[in-house]
C-alpha cells in the first residue's frame, strides 16, 4: 500500500539551500575563505537538518504496511507534462547520504585545500545541488540537467589544486563524462520519441503497451541510457578512468565522489526496476544478465586493483570500483527474478561502503605523513 503525501516545499530545500549558499559566495572575494567557509558549513548542517525530516517523512505511517511518496510539482503543472520531484525511502536516504558526507569534507577542506583555488566552496554547493536534485527528480530531462550541473562542479573540484597528474586525470574524466553526456541525451531522444513523455513513471506504464518495433526502440534506448550511467557507476571495463581521477583529486573533493559513483547506480536502480522490473511485459528483465555479468568483473577488477595498490588513495579508489560491482551484481539478481527483498541488504552495503571509502580518502593524506 503506497501512503501518497501532499505537496510539501521541504522537498525541493536539499537543491535550494546548496544553489542560494553557492551562488551568494560567489558575492565574496576570495580572500573571504572564512566566510565562505562558515556559509558552506552553515548550508552543510541545514542540508542534514532538511534530510533527517524527510527520511522521517518518507517512512510514512507506522501503521500502515508500504512507503510515503511525496510529490512536488514545480510551477504547479500536473504529470506528466510538468517537472516533478519525487520523495520516496530511496530518494530521501540518498539525500541524506549526501548531507551526511558534506560536513566532514568540508570541514578537512578548511585546513589548506580551499586556499588551492578559485570557488572551491561555491563549487562544492552546486556539487551538491546536482547530485540532491539527480536524487528526487522524477523526469529524464530534469534528471540530465542535474546530472551536468553536478559533473560541471566536479569537473572544477577535480582540477582544484595544481599538478600534472591531476590535470591529465581531470581531462581523461571530462573527456569520458561528457560523451556518456552525449549517450545520455541520445537516449531521452529516443525514449521521448517511442513514448510521448519523459516522465519515469509514466515511462514505465507506457512501456507495458509498446508494438514490437517500438520495444525494440526502448531496449536501444535502455542499452545506450545503461551505457552513459554505467560509466558513471565504474563497471568494469567502462572503469579505467576511475581510479586515477579519483586519486588524483583533492582529498575532500575525492570524499564527495565517493557518492558521485553511487548517483550512477541509483539511477540504475530506479530506472530498471521500474521499466523492466515485475509487471513489465515482454521487457521484463532485460538487461539483467548484463549487469550479472558485468558486476561480477567489476568485483574482480576491483580486488586486484585493491591488491596491486601501493597507496591508500588508490586502494580507496578500487574499493568504489568494488562497491559498485558488488551492488550492480545485486541488482542484476534482482532483475533476473531473484526478488527484491535482497535489495536491501544491497543498500545497506552502498551506504555503509560510501562512508568507508569517502572516510579512507580523507584519511590517505595524514597517514602519509606519518610515514
Amino acid at each position: 500500500m503506497i501512503d501518497t503525501l501532499s505537496p510539501e516545499h521541504l522537498i525541493i530545500a536539499p537543491i535550494l539551500i546548496p544553489m542560494f549558499a553557492g551562488a551568494i559566495m560567489l558575492l565574496y572575494d576570495d580572500r573571504q575563505r572564512r566566510a565562505k567557509l562558515t556559509i558552506s558549513l552553515i548550508s552543510a548542517v541545514a542540508l542534514v537538518l532538511v534530510a533527517a525530516e524527510l527520511v522521517s517523512r518518507a517512512k510514512g505511517d507506522p501503521e500502515i504496511s508500504g512507503t510515503a511518496i511525496g510529490l512536488y510539482l514545480l510551477g504547479d503543472w500536473p504529470t506528466p507534462m510538468g517537472i516533478v520531484l519525487v520523495l520516496d525511502r530511496l530518494s530521501a536516504l540518498m539525500v541524506a547520504l549526501v548531507a551526511v558526507l558534506a560536513i566532514p569534507a568540508l570541514i578537512y577542506s578548511a585546513a589548506t585545500w580551499h586556499k588551492q583555488g578559485q570557488h572551491f566552496h561555491s563549487l562544492f554547493q552546486f556539487l551538491l545541488m546536482g547530485l540532491n536534485g539527480a536524487f528526487l527528480t522524477g523526469d529524464l530531462f530534469n534528471l540530465f540537467v542535474f546530472f551536468e550541473v553536478m559533473l560541471a562542479a566536479s569537473y572544477g573540484l577535480l582540477l582544484h589544486g595544481s599538478g600534472s597528474l591531476r590535470l591529465r586525470a581531470g581531462l581523461h574524466y571530462i573527456a569520458i563524462n561528457l560523451l556518456a553526456s552525449v549517450m545520455f541525451l541520445i537516449g531521452i531522444a529516443i525514449v521521448y520519441g517511442v513514448t510521448g513523455t519523459l516522465n519515469m513513471a509514466d515511462i514505465a506504464t507506457r512501456t507495458t503497451v509498446l508494438l514490437p518495433e517500438e520495444r525494440s526502440l526502448i531496449h536501444l534506448a535502455a542499452v545506450i541510457l545503461g551505457i552513459a550511467f554505467l560509466v558513471k557507476a565504474g563497471i568494469w571495463p567502462l572503469s579505467f578512468w576511475l581510479p586515477t581521477a579519483y586519486m588524483a583529486g583533492a582529498a575532500p573533493v575525492a570524499a564527495m565522489f565517493a557518492v558521485n559513483t553511487k548517483l550512477g547506480i541509483y539511477v540504475i536502480l530506479r530506472l530498471s526496476m521500474l521499466v523492466f522490473g515485475a509487471g513489465a511485459g515482454a521487457s521484463q528483465g532485460f538487461g539483467a544478465n548484463v549487469l550479472l555479468i558485468a558486476g561480477m568483473a567489476t568485483i574482480v577488477f576491483g580486488v586486484l586493483g585493491v591488491l596491486a595498490s601501493q597507496g591508500l588513495p588508490r586502494i580507496a579508489a578500487h574499493l568504489v570500483v568494488m562497491s559498485s560491482g558488488t551492488i550492480l551484481t545485486v541488482i542484476g539478481f534482482a532483475l533476473a527474478g531473484g526478488g527484491t527483498a535482497m535489495l536491501s541488504g544491497a543498500l545497506f552495503y552502498l551506504v555503509s561502503s560510501t562512508v568507508a571509502t569517502s572516510a579512507l580518502f580523507l584519511l590517505a593524506e595524514p597517514m602519509s605523513r606519518d610515514e
